[in-house]
């Protein structure tokens, strides 16, 4: 596996703030809670997909298992 500067730096630091806590999962965890909570950073909220409803216009039909070939449809049901 190639080592790059990038990866080497992010083991480094996750190392760090293992290290940080005594390499303790809880305290970590706890750690990321409350860094959490605080919401230091922006949190981007996309809008919806509108779904798409099977039997309107654009809509991609599913097929039945009667539209599957059989040679599709064998392999399937194994």
């Amino acid at each position: 596996m190639n080592e790059d500067s990038v990866l080497q730096q992010v083991r480094a630091a996750r190392e760090a703030y293992a290290q940080s806590h005594g390499f303790d999962v809880r305290a970590i965890v706890a750690d990321l809670l409350v860094q959490d909570a605080r919401g230091d950073w922006p949190v981007v909220r996309l809008t919806p997909r509108r779904s798409v409803v099977v039997g309107t216009p654009g809509a991609v039909p599913t097929p039945s298992p009667q539209q599957i070939p059989a040679t599709s449809r064998a392999s399937s049901d194994r």
